[in-house]
């Protein structure tokens, strides 16, 4: 899969999804040449003949490769032309088949033997490329892109679509690719699409196991800048680290849906998906890397053979965000983490599985955390000899200096946790909390209506009166009375001598 995905990536370049005005006169043979030469910076072997024309250039039984040794595979892009047009504008049209062709060979150690081709296909694909050789522009349009598989054989079997099928198409295309060479390679892209749907389905055909998913999206875009470093190697990480890689993007779309199945031995399992509006944003360079992914309006139905009653839940927002440096340091670096379910909601029959009586608010839940703080690495993330070291030794690859926590939020069955506050770390000292850095500082927290909570879950049997007088007593020791009837709050501290303190009472 990495390798059908970085095949992917490089035939959307080679199709040239780009724009832009024209600068200078281009000729055939510069855009020719910077496409070979682009593909062979991502690892593939190009061959193809190449024949002038009156009107530019005529490139024929093209083929590129790229093999991977250690999978033991090879996948290969072939087309029986492409032509080069030279327009009176200085721009050049680039000519692609409708159909491409792209067969993946693999055959790893003690794995199955797959031979597999996918048809790459085209509807009305326009493309125009302007600039100069040192900065090409590219344009594109097309009714419709497609990846269909057309022929699949396991271990020399030859397995049709009713065992195995996939296919994904993007409807109404438009986009633009400019390529910049000075000191390395940096790619900025832009693609729109009216719609994109999938469907892939599995049935094997010496047993009862079979699975199929399939869906669509609307408004499906795509954004991204990149920088490669002159001579990277793209099979190895680390040489992306060391020269001056940096790379930032966007997805987004919206009204996504699926549905999917999956059959054994014991019955079938069957469910739905929906989503509003899905963004993904995504940083990195040699230093740090940072993942920013949010989603509204998601819903999942889910049912099965083990389950007592169909699943059906839904999620009025949620995101997730990571921020975490990559590489040796000697001054402490940012880092950030956070998660938030918020809106969340299930049928009233999965409350009345444990609450049959209703005596619990069934209103949205709430779990949302927010942390932002700096660690100092000692290695670099993509340097495997470091890593493999950190591994043998068991030694943390940093230290942790300090964290912050904005927020915490817990919100359900009429409860609600809050709370907020920051630490720093004495790194030199491992003794006084057990092999983990003295931490200094103080956070503090607010609960709502937790009483009436532990007195309807033993109204309902789910506690005991045992086990409510030893959590009440536990509240008692931490926390005192808030702003309300049912509110408690707590200060707790670590102070420089390392004493823990609850509310200004040492406990520690």
């Amino acid at each position: 899969m990495p390798r059908l995905l970085r095949l992917s990536t490089c035939s959307v370049f080679a199709l040239g999804i780009a724009s832009g005005p024209a600068f200078a006169d281009l000729t055939a043979q510069q855009v020719w040449d910077g496409l070979n030469s682009a593909m062979q910076g991502f690892g593939y072997s190009v061959s193809a003949t190449e024949t002038a024309a009156a009107d530019g250039l005529d490139v024929t039984d093209v083929v590129m490769r790229v093999t991977d040794p250690e999978e033991n595979s090879t996948v290969s892009v072939q087309m029986e032309a492409i032509d080069l047009v030279e327009n009176d504008d200085g721009s050049v049209s680039m000519v692609f088949p409708r159909s491409m062709p792209i067969r993946i060979e693999a055959a790893p150690e003690d794995e199955d033997a797959v031979n597999m081709t996918l048809d790459y296909a085209n509807d009305g694909l326009e493309i125009v490329v302007s600039g100069d050789p040192g900065a090409m522009t590219y344009r594109y349009s097309a009714n419709q892109l497609a990846v269909s598989l057309t022929e699949l054989i396991v271990n020399g079997e030859e397995l049709g679509r009713e065992a195995a099928r996939f296919d994904f198409v993007l409807d109404d295309v438009s986009g633009s690719t400019t390529t910049e060479t000075s000191d390395g390679t940096t790619i900025t892209q832009d693609v729109q699409t009216r719609a994109a749907s999938y469907d892939l389905a599995f049935n094997d055909p010496e047993s009862e196991d079979a699975a199929l998913l399939s869906g669509s999206m609307q408004a499906l875009s795509v954004a991204s800048a990149a920088t490669l470093p002159e001579g990277f190697d793209p099979s190895d990480a680390q040489s992306l680290m060391s020269g001056g890689f940096s790379a930032s993007g966007t997805l987004g779309y919206e009204d996504g849906q699926s549905q999917f199945a999956a059959t054994d031995d014991s019955g079938t399992t069957s469910g739905t998906t929906r989503t509003g509006a899905v963004q993904l944003e995504f940083d990195m360079d040699t230093t740090a890397v940072r993942y920013d992914v949010s989603a509204t309006d998601q819903a999942v139905t889910l049912s099965g053979p083990d389950m007592p009653v169909p699943v059906d839940v839904s999620m009025a927002e949620s995101s997730f965000n990571i921020r975490l440096p990559i590489a040796e340091s000697e001054t402490p670096q940012d880092m950030a983490f956070g998660l938030n379910l918020r809106g969340f909601e299930m049928s009233d029959l999965l409350w009345n599985i444990f609450d049959p009586g209703a005596a619990l608010p069934r209103d949205p839940a709430t779990i949302a955390l927010d942390l932002t703080g700096k660690v100092t690495p000692s290695v670099n993330l993509f340097d495997p000899t470091a890593m493999a070291r950190i591994e043998a030794t068991g030694q943390p690859p940093g230290e942790l200096n300090s964290l912050t926590l904005n927020d915490l939020t817990v919100e359900a069955a009429g409860a609600k946790l809050e709370g907020s506050g920051s630490f720093t770390f004495d790194n030199d000292d491992l003794q006084t909390f057990g092999g983990f850095p003295r931490p200094t500082g103080n956070v503090d927290l607010t609960i709502n209506g937790a009483n009436t909570l532990i007195d309807k879950l033993i109204g309902m049997g789910l506690l005991t009166s045992e086990d409510a007088m030893g959590a009440r007593m536990m509240m008692s020791m931490f926390a005192v009375p808030g702003e309300g009837a049912d509110s408690l709050k707590s200060s707790l501290t670590i102070n420089e001598q390392g004493h823990v303190l609850a509310n200004g009472m040492r406990i520690q």
